[in-house]
Order: structure tokens, then C-alpha cells, then sequence
């Protein structure tokens, strides 16, 4: 569980300490995708006990990530 925790630390952490190194947009974007995807994997599958539940059950619960991102991209992209 510790592990858990310093890894949604690190997801938490690295779109920042990519900006202070300088990271262009593009990259940065394609990190955050990234990170929110692990974030939502750890956060369904420890913090709400989906581990044992159907693949279904927690493919749905998971894809929230995806619709929010998605959807905030194409409001940039449109703008």
C-alpha cells in the first residue's frame, strides 16, 4: 500500500517538475494523459476495493479518466 502511495505521489509530482525542465506542450499534454490513466488504475483497483471485481466492473469505474481527458482535449482543440 506504501507503494501505492509514493506512486500517485510521483504522478502527482512529475507534470510539475516536467514544466521546470522545460517540457513543450505537445509533452506535457501527452504526460498528463499518462499519469491520469496510472492514477485512475491505482485509485479504482486499491482505494475502492475494485481488485476481485469483474473486469467489466472495473473497466467502467476506469473509464472516467479517459472521458475527462478526452473531453478537455477536444474543448482545446475546438478553442
Amino acid at each position: 500500500m506504501f507503494a501505492v502511495y509514493i506512486i500517485l505521489m510521483l504522478c502527482t509530482m512529475a507534470p510539475v517538475i516536467a514544466m521546470q525542465l522545460g517540457a513543450d506542450f505537445t509533452g506535457l499534454v501527452w504526460l498528463v494523459f499518462v499519469l491520469v490513466l496510472v492514477k485512475a488504475l491505482l485509485l479504482v483497483d486499491h482505494f475502492m476495493e475494485m481488485k476481485h471485481a469483474p473486469f467489466g466492473w472495473r473497466l467502467a469505474s476506469q473509464g472516467w479518466a479517459v472521458v475527462v481527458v478526452a473531453v478537455l482535449a477536444g474543448i482545446h482543440f475546438v478553442a
